[in-house]
């Protein structure tokens, strides 16, 4: 990644030769400058109040836990000093560390041992991410989904794998293009292993990893147009890269830059992601006017949706742009929907009922199940979704003032 200004960095240790090693370590990349170094989450809090730089490099087990160690200091620093990007260090990999560090407001995570370039990448990933997300905002400003463009951007998330996410993004993309005749695009975020195009039945030629290799000054319309696939059911689809390895050469620079672009092109976008607040997400997260999150009535699926909420209200995301869609919702669960109200304290936005065997068939089929079994009650449900969003939208079009687009926030907003 070429990074075109100077990054500024505090160190934050309780181990003094892990500090020198890093300061020496990072003399080497001579686009970071550390500015200071800390022995403890309260010494760090008080070093970005007085230097305040671009990133904190954090050890997450500095001194008495909860008091001063490296999530209290995370959190105290997220909330105060939101702009400064922190990257957590640590020498436990366990998921249970990652979550707890996420949720206090941190970009990244590094487990120690880690190399040179591995530590320069995740640096300077983060510190883009960041200039991105900020700008020249005052310090004091959270960030605002954007407003700029046509059309309207949604972005279908969830913090846990494997609850219908994309086939809920193909085919409420499906039915809204049915509902409208309009420009609806589905942009495929998952760049590893993306299924976009499977589930839509396209060979995509072209992907957004090819627009990642042109500068942001080359993404002109037609250029654009060029690496959109089109598909049976009218919607097109900005496909995953072909192969997984093809994924690190899309940035959260490229995601957002790409994004701005399409949604001067398009009148509906909606964008599926992978099941992590990874760069790319958070950057479409941003450029987004509503967040469909997904829930499945699980209780392994509730913990990480209530995580995913903190760590959402966290990065200052607003809760009237987020709508929760219970998926695979079933009468004889033991999880019902005023249960998924309670433990969340949000309203659900709607259900859709499991029926595994038209999923399932319409996937190996490559039809969507919205034309290929329009009447079941899956089909209905996503329509019900398609007909609030088309609804919305349409009573809003001309009259919606900036900064305050979420097109279901009229309705849903009001609790």
């Amino acid at each position: 990644m070429a990074i075109g200004y100077e990054i500024t960095l505090l160190i934050a240790d309780d181990s003094e030769e892990m500090r020198e090693t890093l300061k020496t370590l990072l003399t080497f990349n001579e686009k970071i400058k550390v500015v200071g170094e800390a022995a403890d989450g309260k010494e760090a809090v008080e070093k970005v109040e007085q230097l305040n730089p671009n990133l904190v490099l954090m050890d997450i087990n500095m001194g008495v836990m909860g008091e001063s160690d490296g999530i209290w200091a995370t959190q105290e620093i997220s909330l105060k000093h939101p702009q400064t990007g922190i990257i957590i260090i640590s020498v436990q990999d366990e998921g249970d560390y990652m979550r707890r560090a996420m949720s206090a407001g941190a970009r990244d995570y590094l487990v120690k041992p880690f190399d040179s370039d591995e530590l320069f990448k995740t640096i300077e990933t983060v510190a883009e991410r960041e200039r991105v997300m900020w700008g020249n905002l005052p310090a004091t400003q959270a960030p605002v989904m954007s407003t700029e463009g046509i059309g309207r951007v949604f972005t279908i998330f969830s913090p846990k794998g494997g609850v219908g996410k994309s086939v809920i993004t193909a085919n409420l993309a499906v039915e809204v293009y049915k509902r409208t005749q309009k420009r609806v695009l589905v942009v495929d975020l998952d760049l590893q292993f993306g299924d976009i195009a499977l589930i839509l039945n396209i060979a995509p030629r072209s992907t957004i990893a090819h627009l990642a290799e042109l500068a942001s000054d080359q993404l002109d319309p037609d250029l654009i147009e060029e690496h959109i696939s089109d598909s049976a059911s009218g919607v097109r689809v900005l496909a995953a890269p072909l192969k997984p390895e093809y994924a690190e050469i899309v940035t959260p620079q490229v995601v957002s830059d790409v994004l701005k672009a399409i949604r001067n092109l398009y009148d509906y976008v909606f964008i599926d992601t992978v099941p992590s607040f990874g760069n790319e997400v958070l950057a479409a997260m941003d450029v987004s006017d509503d967040i469909f999150l997904i829930v499945a009535p699980d209780f392994l699926t509730l913990k990480n949706i209530t995580l995913g909420l903190a760590v959402m209200e966290t990065l200052n995301y607003p809760t009237e742009h987020i709508h929760l869609i219970l998926n695979r919702a079933q009468s004889m669960s033991s999880v019902k929907v005023r249960d998924v109200e309670k433990g969340l304290q949000r309203k659900v936005l709607a259900e859709i009922p499991s029926d595994g065997e038209i999923v399932v068939g319409s996937i190996n089929r490559g039809q969507p199940l919205v034309i290929s079994h329009a009447s079941s009650p899956v089909a209905k449900a996503i329509g019900e979704i398609a007909d609030i969003i088309v609804t919305e939208n349409e009573d809003e079009e001309g009259k919606v003032e900036k900064g305050s687009r979420g097109i279901l926030g009229g309705i849903f907003g009001k609790r």
